[in-house]
């Protein structure tokens, strides 16, 4: 009764932590979406006025060798040029008496030009590009001045773009991210299935210890309020206009959590223990702690025979009370200008596994040293003082041992030994 009580309460844990991941992809996957997709209308915005200046640049160097063309030749090759512009909707040249000389929609030539006269004086360059509203509707325009060889001013050339035209490079743009992103969720979901299914056995064999679950829980749930702390820096940049910042940051954090992730599945090969520590290098984030995974680190269950549950349960205990050890020190403000770090390492060889937690914190005195694997024994108040009793124990049915070293002040390091 009580097996079947614990593993439908598993059933229920893994139940919400596949609907938090869910709704963690789809978030994620959304809001960088939506960051990705403001920061590329606003680089399509830029683009726009580059092609204008560009082509404004370009148009103007040509009229110079066709200005002295007759009227329907002039007509004719502008209507070439504009043909060979895709990017541009509207081509006018007005000479300095407002009349247009040449317009994209003929029956525009020869009308005056009533709009606002740009005023070069006022300007660095000959350039000047704006949004306004002509006969074509609302708009993007540069304006470009025209001079004769000997300086006089002749009129300006005007290259638009239209609103229309530029609307619809938007709904483009996020009709693309759209598509995208439903693309991406449904890889991710398959992903989920697929990592769901290979993990469920892994819950069923903690039915027999809810303790070690525990651990692998609150890891989860620490990894995901990680990420969403990185999701309300990445909002904030977003919110704020910093899209380059918001962009540099995120492929940061994905590099840094690939790196771990990779380094951490790498080395250990059991999916129980290697989850625990990803979460737990995500607790230690928030606790403003320097997580080090020891260089030498290295994980095969082939070389001992450990269950899931047991190294989830010590490994958990450890790290827990390093942090709340180095949480202590930060909270009474003993050490201000030092970095907090942890440091972890484990190595197995056949038979054989040596674990080791070390920490900066509170340390040990010396009249509590000997006490601290009694059970109820506890610095912390009442109700306390089980997890490090319940470590030992389950280590030395294990057939091993733990011990320690501390210093008050300076920190802990724990290690335990299991086999030969």
């Amino acid at each position: 009764m009580k097996t079947e009580l614990n593993r439908n309460t598993l059933n229920s844990i893994r139940e919400e932590i596949k609907r938090n991941q869910l709704g963690l992809i789809i978030g994620i996957t959304f809001l960088l979406t939506l960051g990705g997709m403001i920061i590329n209308i606003s680089s399509n915005d830029k683009a726009i006025n580059q092609s204008l200046n560009d082509t404004s640049e370009l148009v103007t160097r040509l009229y110079k060798f066709t200005k002295n063309m007759n009227k329907n030749d002039l007509i004719n090759y502008m209507d070439s040029v504009v043909q060979d512009l895709p990017d541009i909707d509207v081509i006018s040249i007005v000479d300095s008496n407002n009349n247009r000389i040449y317009h994209a929609h003929h029956e525009l030539i020869d009308t005056q030009f009533d709009g606002t006269h740009p005023d070069f004086s006022n300007i660095s360059s000959n350039f000047l590009t704006e949004n306004s509203t002509g006969p074509s509707g609302p708009q993007r325009r540069t304006y470009s001045a025209i001079y004769d060889d000997y300086g006089n001013y002749e009129g300006f050339i005007m290259i638009i773009k239209l609103r229309t035209s530029m609307r619809i490079v938007t709904i483009r743009t996020v009709i693309l991210f759209l598509f995208v992103t439903l693309a991406a969720i449904l890889i991710e979901l398959a992903i989920s299935v697929t990592f769901t299914k290979k993990i469920k056995h892994q819950f069923l064999e903690f039915a027999e210890d809810l303790e070690g679950t525990k651990f692998l829980v609150d890891s989860m749930r620490a990894n995901n309020h990680d990420f969403t702390n990185k999701l309300h820096v990445i909002l904030g940049l977003i919110q704020i206009g910093e899209y380059e910042k918001a962009q540099s940051y995120i492929e940061n954090i994905s590099i840094i959590q690939r790196e771990t992730i990779s380094l951490v599945m790498n080395s250990i090969d059991n999916a129980s223990f290697a989850a625990l520590l990803i979460g737990k290098i995500a607790r230690a984030s928030e606790c403003n702690v320097k997580f080090i995974l020891d260089s030498n680190i290295h994980f095969c269950s082939q070389d001992i025979d450990i269950p899931s549950e047991a190294l989830v349960t010590i490994t958990g205990n450890l790290i827990d009370n390093a942090l709340d050890s180095m949480n202590e020190m930060q909270h009474n403000e003993i050490r201000n200008n030092k970095q907090n770090e942890l440091c972890f390492g484990v190595m197995t060889r056949p038979g054989f596994l040596l674990l080791t937690v070390k920490d900066l914190g509170m340390g040990i005195s010396d009249d509590v040293k000997e006490h601290i694997f009694e059970n109820g024994f506890s610095t912390k108040g009442q109700n306390r003082g089980v997890g490090l009793y319940r470590t030992k124990q389950l280590i030395e049915r294990l057939g091993g041992e733990i011990s320690f070293e501390s210093q008050k002040g300076n920190g802990t390091c724990f290690m335990v030994r299991i086999g030969n």
